[in-house]
């Protein structure tokens, strides 16, 4: 049993360092089991007698010196986790000595070596690992990186800023020298050495600067590279016109790696990516890989000024730059390709994700108050409710006044490591001192709000009454919730389906002037509009405007209106999700009766008319069509009923699948006119409505698995590919053995590919998935310290909900033995697996007594690290 628990860090004992470093010399001599590290330091002392205490994880210390003075033991103090040094003056150079072991170091942070790369990962702190420093964002100091290395096994060598120097040395070996004119944490350090091929192009700046584009990765992949560098040069020009944005130093470089814990890291002027979000072709990858390459390509460039020029004073503040850069990214990602899909799809997102972290255990703020381990909150409540968050901003303020909110943020704080209090206060000054004391309270507050809208319509005086009454439910640590400040955009549509032209009544005694949007900020707002001459049908929160939970009184007529008519596009996909959903929980009560369920009439109706709309975009059409998630349908659940959940949305897929065979089938055939493969929206959404006509075929007929399997066969990209892979093991079929071996055998040198191959398998709710699992673990493919291949099999496995909540509790136990077995090696992937267990307090009784067991040993294991006890003490609490 674990007994020296680890403690909390909270925000309201923040402190500013007693020491600064203002700039920073860094010599590398790489060994794979002894680097040395050798950091010359000019520091300062801003506290007399104050000792110097620098952070430290696993490192070997050979020496120490101030002002060149070898410091003898007396006046330092080593421990496991620190570097204290006494009686230094106010001014002085600090020059330190250690060496590292980066081939054992399998956490993946710092600086580790695998697959003959040498490579950093130092957000969030990752840097004590390297060499002993005061690891926190508010020290910010200019690095200077000389890399030393046997020339013929790492001829690249990397690090942040421009190089100025290199040469040959002795014993074969050379090096490379690199400036980074900026000052910035440690954090945002890095370091890459290997043997590497390189694609090269370059960008012409709006002040006519010549940037070098560089991707670096395996030779071989070079070919793969060409989307990432595109996507770059989009992201570069996107800033600029948009934010007035320009790159700010000579060398743009990008290297893609297998084993890495994130998505990317935007280090200054060297992002580390996960090879998964760079390497591409139509071959390889499927569109959503395409538009995930481009998205994240954006995300990291547009941290070099959201993020790296301003950086946080503290990780309590974690969504200053990861919701702001989300933010950036998805509307980058809405203006490249269509927006009304890309809206939908981050929606979703927030939805199946943080909504469900906000109903759970681990739920917090977006600015938390304590933590124990900062690597737990890389969650999706701080990047995307954040996002959502800055989208409330940009509502309020439009895109002229954000842009101006924005300007005002560098004018005052480039340069510098500030709080989310200081963005708010730029947007406010920029916006003629707009109040925004309550809408902080988005920053401080866990949960998802509630909000209870009613429409009642008075025909003599011809006014419609909006009533928004708002909640939000308790969560842990916090039982009492004060009001929102939120914009929220209605519609009121006619019997003709049109909108109806809005005007609020009497409008002195509301709280603000419809402008495109109301603005909510009392539990209970009423708003009237006026000259409405017949009972119209509401649309609530018109293009997600908030980030909450609408409830309303809209029955399945209701929903089938908005479904055939609301001109918001996102709202019309809402009213088709919604009505799916209740028709789902109709089957759910039916069959847990022992019934067998009939078919909603109003909805096959609605159904068919979204079926057969040809104005509607392909993409959103398939969007349209497709079925709530489970994640979605369970959120309104408890408990849980894991198995009946996916037993009525598959009942439902198969019904319509028969109903509208013909339908679906002249969809398919309409889709599939052998073009050339294309990235325009156009091309990816005939692919789309393609392959989702084909999941309702292929669910419901035989005939439709025929057409998977001729599919799969003549597939010329991996979208079409795996889709119908994903069918024929999905569903029972008599060719299931035949494509997982063909699948394997045309793809297994490539690595990337064999990730979605063990997902397919890991996913599958046939009854032979469980022990298809077990035997993939000894596969030749499958190294479980490889982030990406860990998650592609036990993460997809854990989140098979048919065989992850299995009646024997064996998925548990799976999942249990996994992570005690990662968590030693990588406690950020250890913490990680453990949070699917976050849906403990929802699950029946049976199963809640079986997943408890499993949680207990995991919290009383001896070595478990404090990243793992912080999300299973919480899930236990």
């Amino acid at each position: 049993m674990k007994t020296d628990l680890p403690k909390a860090i909270n925000l309201k004992d923040y402190k500013k360092p007693e020491y600064t470093i203002s700039t920073i010399h860094l010599t590398f001599d790489l060994d794979s089991t002894e680097t040395k590290v050798t950091s010359v330091m000019k520091m300062t002392c801003h506290e007399e007698g104050t000792p110097l205490v620098l952070d430290a994880l696993q490192l070997k210390l050979l020496s120490v010196k101030v002002d060149g003075n070898i410091l003898n033991e007396g006046r330092y103090q080593v421990e496991e986790t620190s570097l204290t040094i006494n009686d230094l003056p106010e001014k002085f150079s600090l020059e330190i000595e250690n060496k590292i072991n980066p081939l054992a170091n399998k956490t993946l942070e710092g600086l580790y070596l695998s697959s003959g790369i040498y490579c950093t990962q130092n957000e969030a702190e990752g840097f004590r690992r390297i060499t002993y420093y005061l690891d926190r964002p508010d020290v910010m100091a200019k690095f200077t990186t000389k890399i030393i290395a046997k020339k013929e096994e790492f001829p690249v060598l990397l690090s942040n800023g421009n190089p100025i120097d290199s040469g040959d040395l002795d014993n074969g070996q050379h090096f490379v020298e690199w400036e980074d004119p900026f000052n910035k944490p440690a954090y945002l350090y890095a370091l890459v050495a290997g043997n590497l091929a390189l694609v090269t192009d370059t960008f012409k700046t709006m002040s006519g600067r010549d940037i070098d584009l560089r991707i670096y990765c395996d030779k071989g992949n070079e070919s793969k590279c060409d989307h990432a560098m595109d996507s770059l040069k989009k992201s570069m020009k996107w800033d600029e016109e948009t934010y007035g944005l320009e790159y700010d130093l000579d060398i743009y470089m990008v290297v893609a790696v297998d084993s890495f814990n994130m998505g990317a890291m935007e280090n200054k002027g060297l992002n580390i990516f996960n090879s998964a979000y760079v390497l591409a072709n139509p071959q390889t990858a499927t569109d959503d890989d395409f538009l995930g390459i481009e998205g994240v390509i954006g995300h990291e460039y547009f941290h070099n000024w959201t993020g790296n020029r301003i950086t946080c004073r503290d990780w309590f503040q974690l969504t200053l730059k990861e919701g702001l850069t989300v933010f950036r990214d998805q509307e980058f990602s809405g203006d490249m390709n269509s927006k009304s899909v890309n809206r939908v799809e981050n929606v979703n997102r927030l939805r199946s994700s943080q909504f469900v972290e906000d109903m759970g255990p681990t739920a917090h703020p977006i600015k938390p108050a304590s933590y124990i381990e900062i690597n737990n909150f890389y969650t999706a409540t701080i990047y995307e409710k954040g996002a959502e968050v800055i989208r409330m901003l940009h509502s309020f303020f439009g895109q002229d006044g954000f842009r101006k909110g924005m300007d005002k943020y560098f004018d005052l704080f480039d340069g510098q490591a500030v709080t989310t209090d200081d963005f708010l206060h730029a947007m406010s000054v920029a916006n003629d001192n707009y109040d925004l004391s309550q809408f902080k309270n988005w920053y401080s507050q866990a949960g998802t709000p509630i909000l209870d809208i009613s429409c009642n319509y008075d025909e003599k005086k011809q006014t419609a009454m909006v009533t928004v009454e708002q909640s939000c439910p308790s969560t842990p640590g916090q039982d009492h919730k004060l009001p929102y400040h939120l914009p929220l955009e209605i519609g009121l549509l006619g019997d003709d389906g049109k909108d109806i032209p809005l005007c609020l009544e009497d409008v002195s005694s509301q709280p603000q002037i419809y402008k495109g949007i109301l603005h909510v900020k009392n539990a209970s707002e009423v708003f009237t509009f006026k000259n409405i001459t017949s009972k119209p049908t509401a649309s609530y929160n018109r293009g997600f405007k908030a980030p909450v939970k609408t409830v309303s009184k809209l029955n399945g007529k209701d929903l089938a209106f908005l479904m055939a008519n609301d001109s918001d596009d996102f709202n019309r996909y809402d009213a088709c999700m919604k009505s799916g959903e209740s028709v789902i929980n109709n089957i759910m009560k039916e069959l847990q009766n022992g019934n067998t369920p009939s078919f909603d009439l109003v909805y096959k109706d609605a159904y068919q008319t979204i079926l057969t709309d040809g104005s509607l975009d392909n993409e959103m059409k398939s969007m349209m069509l497709s079925l709530p998630t489970e994640s979605i349908i369970k959120q309104e659940h408890n408990p849980v009923n894991h198995k009946l959940v996916f037993d009525s949305r598959e009942w439902l897929k198969n019904k319509l699948g028969k109903e509208f065979k013909n339908e679906f089938l002249s969809l398919y055939n309409s889709q599939d006119d052998g073009e050339e493969f294309s990235l325009s929206p156009d091309s990816i959404g005939r692919r789309a409505l393609k392959n989702s006509a084909l999941s309702f075929l292929a669910c419901s007929s035989s005939d439709g698995l025929d057409l998977a399997y001729a599919q799969f066969n003549s597939a010329s990209n991996m979208t079409d590919e795996i889709s119908s892979f994903n069918l024929l093991v999905h569903y029972p079929n008599d060719q299931k053995e035949e494509v997982i071996k063909a699948f394997y055998d045309k793809w297994n040198h490539e690595t990337l590919v064999m990730q979605k191959w063990l997902s397919v398998l890991a996913s599958s709710p046939t009854e032979d998935t469980y022990e298809r699992v077990l035997k993939l673990e000894t596969d030749s493919i499958y190294d479980s310290t490889v982030p990406n291949l860990l998650r592609s099999l036990v993460g997809a496995f854990a989140r098979n909900a048919i065989h992850f909540h299995h009646d024997s509790g064996r998925g548990y136990q799976f999942l249990r033995e996994k992570i005690l077995t990662i968590d030693p090696i990588n406690p950020s992937m250890g913490s990680r697996l453990t949070s699917v267990f976050g849906g403990y307090n929802k699950l029946e009784p049976m199963l809640k007594e079986l997943m408890k067991t499993e949680l207990e040993q995991i919290k009383n294991a001896p070595s478990i690290s404090k990243n793992t006890y912080e999300i299973v003490s919480k899930i236990l609490n």
